[in-house]
């Protein structure tokens, strides 16, 4: 694959792991923490995806 395309996808990873923090926080704080583990598991989802790719396009 393109390195350059590897790149673009790891930042989109790493992109949507900080909104669905973003997005957990916020839901917290608004609504006292009801069903908040979505948006933090998906983070950590969107994270390892993330740092997957980066070890992919290090090879």
């Amino acid at each position: 694959m393109n390195k350059r395309y590897l790149i673009i996808l790891e930042v989109i990873w790493i992109v949507t792991g900080i909104l669905c923090l973003i997005a957990g926080i916020r839901y917290a704080t608004r609504s006292g923490g009801n069903k908040t583990y979505i948006f933090f598991l998906l983070a950590i989802v969107s994270f390892l995806f993330a740092w997957l790719r980066d070890r992919e396009r290090k090879k």
